[in-house]
């Protein structure tokens, strides 16, 4: 590959460091092989040069919580079956299409933290072959000890209305045999069962420490799903395989057991059910390794919501956005997560315009929405661009390849015409993105058009 340079460039590295005014960085072989002042920073010969004045550089986004196939869908009900049931046998290219839908818009890298497991690794082996477009992407498939998408964690009320043995292959599909029937089974069985889920070749696993049935019950109870005994069973197998530990918790007490069990990333640890974080939980967050993978609305779109009624509107008021400003304030390491998918175009029709118009869980420009609304919630604009990049590298244990602009890492960056310390909202002035040293055909995205244009 002929070495590329951009020059005199306003380089914002993530590493949270004062930005430099005027930097070249050199790619050369799909990664960073410079990066200094211009001054200073010799160009190599033959190379092509880009000159980045008036442009700001910031490392390629990557996102700690998404769902490539749309989760949304299987959680809010409505759209459910006919999102399956369509793409079924497919679930591969709708995959690819999800994860080239965020490429266009500058995130190079997603953690897909739950999938069918087949499918998802399908997409993930495909685009690092280079047979696939899209972000790169580490999976954990399944959740153990969790249902699949028509069982009370989801939408059981589909199953009374689709045949039983459909939405029994999607659940078996999704559970991977460490589904929600891992609570009644005795610890060594567990442990059999994830490690061999583990043999299957995922990169992290994201354990159920407390269930998902307020999908059914509603918001007032959460559950953990297994004794203390059994999590540490399955956070040695973990270990074991050198993959990182996710926990799910819907509590103070799962998100207590979480920081206890030493789990890498807390997934949406500001969701306890409107419940406050203690202080003292805060402080035993910040003095552990534990990364708090924060999901969050923003002020606009949590009032669009609350004045058409909807349920979501309690996710940016209230306790769960006090619990973000604790974490942030308290100096947790946090993370960017959003949860977000690729959802039905029929499905985006039924929503209330309040409800569609810049929807954080849209897979595309749900990054913008996070890292607007971390600063709404106290953070500073060079915080929220290293915890939307490097802190998410950090969490995963992946800060030696991506995450931030330095020598030796993957090229992945992306540059904006527009400042982002004056404003959060100008990462959303991409010009150009750069996914190991190569530049993105960000028209060309997706390449094959699936649930984005159905119905044609």
């Amino acid at each position: 590959m002929t070495p590329t340079a951009i020059t005199n460039v306003h380089l914002i590295d993530g590493r949270g460091g004062r930005p430099e005014p005027a930097a070249t960085v050199v790619v050369e072989g799909g990664r960073f092989a410079a990066v200094g002042p211009t001054a200073s920073t010799p160009i190599p010969e033959g190379a092509t040069v880009i000159d980045g004045s008036n442009r700001w550089m910031v490392p390629g986004f990557v996102n700690g919580n998404v769902h490539l196939l749309d989760a949304w869908m299987f959680m809010v009900g409505p759209g459910t079956i006919e999102y399956l049931a369509r793409w079924e046998g497919r679930y591969t290219e709708v995959i690819e299409e999800a994860a080239q839908l965020v490429l266009r818009n500058g995130v190079t890298t997603v953690f897909d933290t739950y999938n069918a497991v087949d499918p998802v690794l399908g997409a993930r082996d495909r685009i690092n072959a280079g047979t696939s477009k899209g972000a790169r992407i580490f999976a954990a498939g399944a959740i153990i000890g969790m249902g699949g998408p028509f069982s009370a964690d989801f939408h059981f009320a589909g199953r009374k209305a689709a045949s039983q043995t459909f939405v029994n292959r999607i659940d078996e599909m999704f559970e991977a045999g460490v589904g929600h029937q891992l609570s009644l089974l005795p610890r060594n069985e567990v442990r059999a069962r994830v490690r061999d889920y583990l043999s299957r070749g995922v990169d992290m696993l994201k354990i159920a420490v407390s269930d998902h049935i307020f999908m059914s019950v509603g918001l007032d109870r959460s559950y953990q799903t297994f004794t203390r005994p059994v999590l540490e069973v399955i956070v040695e197998e973990a270990r074991a395989a050198g993959v990182p530990v996710l926990s799910h918790s819907l509590s103070v007490e799962a998100l207590d057991s979480s920081v206890e069990l030493g789990a890498d990333v807390l997934i949406h640890a500001n969701y306890t059910m409107g419940q406050p974080i203690p202080h003292s939980l805060v402080d035993k967050i910040v003095a552990g390794n534990s990364y708090a993978e924060l999901q969050t609305i923003h002020t606009e779109h949590s009032k669009a919501l609350g004045e058409i009624g909807s349920w979501a509107a309690v996710l940016g008021d209230g306790a769960f956005a006090e619990n973000e400003r604790t974490l942030i304030s308290g100096g947790a390491k946090i993370m960017m997560g959003t949860d977000a998918g690729c959802p039905s175009a029929d499905h985006l029709s039924d929503l209330h315009p309040a409800e569609r118009h810049d929807r954080p869980w849209t897979l595309g420009g749900d990054h913008f929405h996070w890292t607007q609304s971390m600063v709404e919630k106290g953070m500073s604009p060079l915080d929220a661009i290293s915890a939307a990049t490097l802190n998410v590298a950090r969490g995963y244990g992946k800060d030696d390849e991506i995450g931030s602009v330095e020598a030796g890492k993957l090229a992945d960056f992306v540059l904006l015409d527009s400042d982002p310390l004056d404003d959060i909202r100008n990462l959303r002035s991409i010009t150009d993105v750069f996914q190991g040293g190569e530049a993105v055909d960000r028209e060309a995205l997706p390449t094959v058009p699936l649930v984005t244009t159905h119905p044609a």
